[in-house]
């Protein structure tokens, strides 16, 4: 506790999640809490007009996160989350310091690696002179071919829709774009379906309009010799490549992450089972990584901490409303889509604004707020009913989401093509609950000669725990009794069926660097594999696998 009484509210993260919070917070209980945000860079940018600085239609603008913060009424302290001591309410940075909070709310965003090998990989700012070198390239008359990839996994697609029209109205109008070949890959059943019908239809007429060839349905694999591959088997001829990159989240000790390193929360952005924390924005495991909806995590986050610190609110769940800017080179493009069993308006792609301030970046706080930084008018009037939050709670749609941007790799399995992992498997694998303490654990790992544990929560699979997890605890000095399983397990696991191949359980594990893998049935864990063992016995040699 504060010593003037109020709560104190740690966010780390200057993104658009971190900054969305703290005005939430300032708006909602500002004589309750004191807000401290932590973020490793100095700046905030605005990242989404990159796409738009190669064909000269603007700048990426920073702003100073120290000035920001003044502004907002919170402190700044340099310095990135890499852990936290939940039983001490700690927080660890990478300056070598510590923390105290009251309330917790990590909003660090993810970080983007390399997905194609072999492509130019955009990833913003960072990565506009290497776009305008591409442009120079095809305008000289020495690249007559681009494909423009948008991977498989946690990934935001827009980008690559812009880029790939803005890319076709510029060399148009500089007169080169015939003989150059232009292409669009995506695992997307149709362009954009994340918006809905509409935006398919609209996007579906723009790429034909500029010439673009669209490739849907198709996971890029490797870059090599002028050749894409096309997972399985396929592959075609084209100069160049530009991929975007897929997303991951940064290790943080303490907390629960999975494979990916996102963070698994519930309805009101808190982290499950680790009290008084929060997370919001593309560090959590919710399929869909963009700012808006960023904005609305931070936004319901910011709610529940509000009426936790005294605040006179009922929080509302985190109900997603999907908004897209399709800049195109032309016309800009407003995209809207609801996500529910039953949404309150039809999906949307019009020319005209359809929030305000009409920018790249939603926040019901951060728009309004960077527009008047900006001099425009941030009227509050003039917002969409539905920006950030929204009152009205419906179901969301977990399955249809996975189908629409799975973040997951998906093998095709043939139970015949060799081995199954129910004849590999151990077939009594250690069980434990996620509030079991890590000490319990070990005596189990002791007992049982196992090194890997699934995690249960009734019925439900919710992560695995190993020996290295233990390892890393201990070395985080964490106190063995204190310490639970739910925190430093990698949440929602990869799983293999006991009627998968072992050769699938090997590509998996190869993929995913992982040694053990729960194996399930009818969503029940009824065996383990361990890469060291089962699978030597079963005389398949993992390769990528260290061993």
């Amino acid at each position: 506790m504060e010593p003037s009484g109020k709560k104190k509210v740690l966010i780390a993260g200057g993104g658009v999640a971190g900054l969305e919070a703290a005005l939430a917070l300032r708006e909602l209980a500002d004589e309750h809490v004191a807000v401290e945000l932590l973020a490793p860079e100095s700046h905030f940018w605005y990242k989404p007009a990159a796409v738009a600085a190669p064909f000269e239609h603007g700048d990426v603008t920073r702003f100073e996160l120290s000035g920001l913060a003044r502004q907002i009424g919170a402190s700044f302290t340099p310095g990135g989350l890499t852990g936290i001591d939940a039983w001490r309410h700690l927080a660890y940075t990478s300056k070598n310091t510590q923390i105290a909070y009251d309330s917790l709310l990590v909003a660090c965003g993810a970080l983007p690696f390399p997905s194609i090998p072999g492509a130019l990989t955009f990833r913003g700012p960072a990565d506009i002179e290497l776009m305008e070198q591409l442009l120079q390239e095809i305008l000289d008359g020495d690249v007559r071919s681009v494909a423009f990839v948008i991977p498989w996994g946690a990934v935001w697609p827009l980008p690559g829709y812009e880029l790939v029209l803005q890319m076709a109205t510029y060399i148009r109008q500089h007169g080169r774009l015939e003989g150059v070949e232009l292409t669009l890959v995506t695992p997307e059943a149709e362009p954009l379906q994340l918006f809905g019908a509409p935006a398919t239809r609209a996007v579906h007429e723009l790429l034909e309009e500029r010439g673009v060839i669209l490739r849907t349905g198709a996971r890029a694999g490797k870059f090599v010799a002028g050749e894409l591959e096309l997972i399985p088997d396929e592959r075609f001829s084209v100069d160049r490549v530009v991929a975007l990159p897929r997303l991951q989240g940064a290790p943080i000790d303490g907390l629960p992450q999975t494979v990916h390193g996102f963070i698994p929360v519930d309805s009101h952005c808190r982290v499950d089972g680790v009290p008084d924390v929060f997370a919001a924005g593309d560090i959590t495991s919710f399929t869909v990584k963009q700012g808006g909806i960023a904005a609305q995590q931070a936004d319901v986050a910011a709610e529940a901490i509000a009426a936790a610190a005294g605040a006179s609110l009922v929080p509302r769940p985190f109900r997603p409303v999907l908004r897209g800017l399709l800049l195109t080179g032309g016309p800009s493009r407003y995209l809207r889509k609801e996500f529910g069993v039953q949404p309150e308006r039809a999906p949307v792609a019009s020319y005209e604004p359809l929030w305000w301030p009409p920018a790249k970046i939603m926040g019901m706080y951060l728009a309004p707020f960077l527009a008047s930084l900006a001099g425009m008018d941030p009227s509050p009037s003039r917002f969409d009913s539905a920006s950030g939050t929204v009152s009205v709670e419906v179901e969301l749609e977990p399955e249809a989401l996975d189908r629409l941007a799975s973040s997951r790799l998906v093998l095709d399995d043939d139970s015949e093509a060799g081995d199954i992992v129910e004849d590999t498997m151990s077939s009594d694998p250690l069980v434990v609950a996620p509030e079991d303490t890590l000490g319990e654990v070990a005596e189990h790992f002791l007992s049982r000669g196992c090194t890997a544990a699934a995690l249960v929560e009734g019925d439900r699979l919710i992560g695995i725990l190993t020996t290295g997890d233990l390892v890393h605890a201990a070395a985080m000095r964490t106190s063995p009794s204190e310490g639970r399983a739910g925190q430093w397990m990698t949440a929602d696991p990869v799983t293999v069926s006991v009627r998968s191949t072992v050769a699938t359980a090997v590509r998996l594990m190869t993929e995913y660097d992982i040694h053990h893998v729960p194996v399930v049935d009818h969503g029940h864990v009824v065996g383990m594999l361990d890469a060291d063992d089962t699978l030597r016995r079963a005389e398949v040699l993992p390769i990528g696998l260290g061993l």
